[in-house]
């Protein structure tokens, strides 16, 4: 809960300079009125089967086994994740390693591609923002953009900087990465002699890589350690692992997925779009193929889809809302996977550089946002209400 403040807090400070649009959405209340003394009785009727469904539906939730459900999601799709994200941070610390070494044209290269690399394997891990990553503000110091490159540049001079200060959650992690090898020159070699001209420069590099596989060696070590219990954690309750597990999924989603990735930089919570707000901004062509990795994460939590083999399909979300709505003819995890379909394929036509496509063809960008939140009500409604669990984050965005 913690992090979901600061996440709003972040926000009011990113558009403290621009001025906020307008919310043109209505407000969805349910007028309760009088009733006459026929709607009383027809009233009573309703809530004594509304209280009978839900009864069946506690019944229902209670024989399922919920912790076979987060048995699989943990060692199948969590722990893997991790494991894939820190062996590529080795292998980008390595890198880093031998361009600081020698700085040549194919080092930078190989550089730049595990970085790639590295950043494709933290969307799926970054949605998991629970236990030990929630204490060490694990998804705030690894993808918080855009970079304050003003800061990054003071922490370079001063060579004095503490990464755990909220204050330099922009000055790190894989944004700040991206404009330390893209973004201090347009051309590959002038960013080379930025480098060898300043060696404070790689160190400050050399920091933030050691961070990202410190923080993340130590929450992938948490899991390990702790997976028994989490998995015993199943009631239905504000604090299960399960309940918070479920929500921070539709949090990442509606959040860091849909806004930040493209809300934002489109300009649905300000009074302009803001092109320079997109993932990858530096490296330009790399937004998509970033926002389409978190899609696959987004996709294997919910079907509970091995991440190490995408044949191998067990207990998700997916199961257990199937197993809840078992007595109907339409499943609502059909909408919602084809919900899901239709924002893919909405994001697969846009730009690959995300920046461009904000600004030569926004109303695409806004049709796929628009895509992309259809799902939000699938899940955060329909899908919560059949789960009988409560949305445990604040919404400040007028969804």
């Amino acid at each position: 809960m913690i992090n979901r403040i600061l996440y709003f807090l972040s926000l009011m400070v990113i558009f403290s300079c621009s001025d906020s649009s307008s919310d043109d959405s209505p407000a969805m209340n349910e007028s309760l009125g009088n009733q006459t003394s026929n709607n009383s009785n027809n009233s009573n009727n309703n809530n004594e089967q509304s209280n009978s469904n839900q009864n069946s539906n506690n019944d229902s939730q209670s024989s399922y086994d919920r912790s076979k459900m987060l048995e699989f999601t943990v060692e199948k799709i969590i722990i893997p994740a991790f494991d894939d994200l820190e062996g590529k941070l080795t292998e980008l610390k390595g890198s880093y390693s031998k361009f600081n070494s020698d700085m040549t044209d194919n080092n930078l290269d190989d550089l730049r591609d595990k970085w790639l690399l590295s950043y494709k394997a933290w969307q799926h891990v970054e949605m998991y923002d629970i236990g030990k990553a929630m204490e060490d503000y694990y998804a705030f110091k690894g993808n918080v953009y855009p970079v304050d490159t003003v800061r990054v540049k003071l922490n370079i001079e001063k060579g004095e900087y503490d990464l755990n200060n909220p204050n330099n959650y922009d000055a790190q992690g894989f944004p700040t990465i991206d404009y330390l090898l893209y973004g201090l020159d347009k051309e590959m070699p002038k960013v080379i002699d930025h480098f060898k001209n300043d060696q404070k420069i790689s160190n400050y590099l050399g920091k933030i890589i050691d961070e990202l596989v410190s923080t993340t060696s130590s929450v992938n070590s948490h899991w390990k350690s702790t997976k028994g219990e989490f998995v015993k954690s199943i009631e239905n309750s504000a604090t299960s692992n399960l309940n918070m597990l479920i929500n921070d999924f539709i949090f990442y989603y509606e959040k860091r997925f849909r806004a930040n990735k493209f809300g934002i930089p489109g300009g649905v919570f300000s009074s302009s779009a803001l092109p320079d707000r997109v993932e990858g901004f530096y490296s330009k062509i790399y937004s998509k193929e970033l926002a389409q990795e978190a899609f696959t994460s987004i996709k294997n939590f919910f079907n509970g889809i091995s991440h190490e083999n995408k044949d191998v399909i067990g207990t998700g979300v997916k199961s257990y809302l199937d197993f809840l709505d078992s007595n109907k003819t339409k499943l609502l995890s059909d909408d919602i996977n084809k919900q899901f379909n239709i924002a893919e394929n909405s994001i697969s036509e846009l730009n690959d550089n995300f920046n461009l496509q904000v600004k030569d063809g926004l109303i695409k960008l806004l049709t796929t946002y628009d895509d992309i939140q259809k799902a939000v009500v699938l899940l955060k409604v329909d899908m919560l209400q059949i789960l009988n669990i409560n949305v445990d984050y604040v919404d400040a965005d007028g969804d």
